[in-house]
C-alpha cells in the first residue's frame, strides 16, 4: 500500500481535490491510502474533499486534524505560516503522527500526477530520510533563503518520500525542532528550508525531475539552470532534462511570472492543461477559475515586473549576485551536536 500525505486548509482544498484526483487515476494497481492534514477545514468541506476517492475502490481517505501536532509547536517556535497555512510543519512531529508506517509520501496540493508512482515509491533509501528533487528556482532568483548557499543539493519541499524508519533513527523531529529552535522565524521559506538545514546531504535521496517538475519555468530557463551546474552545486545535465521531459510523471505549479498558479484564468503554462483536465473531474468542475487580482497600480507593477521572474536574463543576474554573496550562516554544528528531545 502507498501511503500519501497532503496538507489543505479551508482555502486550499479544491486544489488538494485535483491533485488527489490525479493521483488516483494514475495509479489505479495499487491500494492507496491517503491521509489529509486539515487546518481549520469544515466538516463539510471534508466529506466534499473526501468524494474525490468515491469512484476508485483502491483509496482510503482518512481526515486529521493538523492541530493535534502543531500547535505544541506553534507555541514552542512561535513559527511563521506560509500564506496562511502551517500544515508544512508536520515534518517536525511526522514519526510522532504515523508511528506505525515505514513509509509515507508528501505532496503539495499544486502537485500534478501525470503517471505512475510505483516507482517512486519503491526508490531505495539505505540511510536517507527523505528523498526529494532539486529545487530549481533559486538558480533564477536574486532573493533566496540562506541555506540555500549552505548545501551543496538545496531541494524543493513540494515532492518528498519520507522513509520514516530512517526520520527514527537519525531523528529527523529533534532535528527540525533544534532549527526551528535556532533559525525559525529568520528563515524566509521556513518548512523547506528547515528540512534542508536539518539534514545533511548523505541523508537525502536526489530525485531526478520527472518526480517534481517546475511547471511555470520556460525550457530556455531549464536549459540555463543546466549551464549552471558546477562541482559546489550539481544541477542537471540538458540530456537529463530531456529524459525526464520525455517521461514527467510529477508537475508542480512553481516558477515563472504571476500568477504561478493554473486555478486562475490569466496563468499561461503549456502546462494548464493537465491540472484543467483533472479539475474537470472533481467536485469543483462548475466553479469558475479565479481572475489574478489587479486592483491598484502597485498591483499592476508587481505582475508586470514578475515577467522577469525566473528568465535567462535574471538567471544571469542571480549567477552573478550568487557568486559575490558566498556562503551563509554556519549551520554545521546543527548537523553534529546532540538533539534535545522537544
Amino acid at each position: 500500500m502507498m501511503n500519501l500525505l497532503y496538507g489543505t486548509n479551508a482555502g486550499y482544498c479544491e486544489q488538494t481535490a485535483v491533485s488527489m484526483r490525479s493521483v488516483f487515476e494514475n495509479n489505479r494497481d495499487m491500494e492507496l491510502h491517503v491521509y489529509l492534514l486539515c487546518e481549520n477545514v469544515p466538516e463539510e468541506l471534508r466529506r466534499k474533499l473526501c468524494s474525490v476517492g468515491d469512484a476508485f475502490d483502491n483509496t482510503e481517505i482518512t481526515c486529521m486534524d493538523a492541530g493535534t501536532y502543531l500547535e505544541p509547536l506553534k507555541r514552542a517556535f512561535h513559527m511563521k505560516a506560509w500564506r496562511g497555512s502551517s500544515v508544512q510543519y508536520i515534518y517536525a512531529c511526522i514519526c510522532d503522527a504515523f508511528p506505525t508506517l515505514n513509509r509515507i509520501l508528501w505532496l503539495d496540493g499544486d502537485v500534478i500526477c501525470r503517471g505512475s508512482l510505483r516507482e517512486l515509491w519503491e526508490t531505495k533509501m539505505p540511510e536517507a530520510c527523505l528523498a526529494a528533487g532539486l529545487d530549481c528556482t533559486p538558480f533564477l532568483a536574486l532573493l533566496v533563503d540562506k541555506p540555500f548557499y549552505n548545501t551543496p543539493f538545496y531541494f524543493n519541499a513540494g515532492v518528498l518520500l519520507f522513509d520514516l524508519q530512517n526520520c527514527r533513527r537519525h531523528e529527523l523531529q529533534e532535528r527540525c525542532r533544534n532549527i526551528l529552535r535556532g533559525y525559525g522565524r529568520k528563515l524566509r521559506f521556513c518548512d523547506q528550508s528547515m528540512l534542508n538545514l536539518a539534514l545533511p546531504p548523505e541523508l537525502v535521496q536526489r530525485l531526478d525531475l520527472r518526480w517534481n517538475y517546475p511547471a511555470g519555468i520556460s525550457r530556455s530557463a531549464m536549459n540555463f539552470v543546466a549551464r549552471r551546474s558546477s562541482q559546489e552545486k550539481i544541477t542537471f545535465t540538458t540530456g537529463e532534462l530531456n529524459d525526464s521531459l520525455a517521461d514527467l510523471r510529477l508537475l508542480h505549479y512553481i516558477g515563472g511570472s504571476l500568477p504561478t498558479k493554473p486555478w486562475f484564468a490569466e496563468y499561461r503554462s503549456p502546462f494548464r492543461l493537465d491540472y484543467l483536465k483533472y479539475r474537470a473531474r472533481t467536485p469543483w468542475q462548475e466553479k469558475p477559475l479565479q481572475i489574478w487580482p489587479q486592483k491598484s497600480w502597485k498591483d499592476y507593477l508587481v505582475t508586470g515586473f514578475s515577467h522577469t521572474w525566473d528568465t535567462v536574463n535574471m538567471g544571469l543576474f542571480a549567477s552573478a549576485y550568487q557568486r559575490l554573496h558566498g556562503w551563509g550562516p554556519n549551520i554545521k554544528r546543527y548537523h553534529q551536536k546532540k538533539y534535545k528531545k522537544f
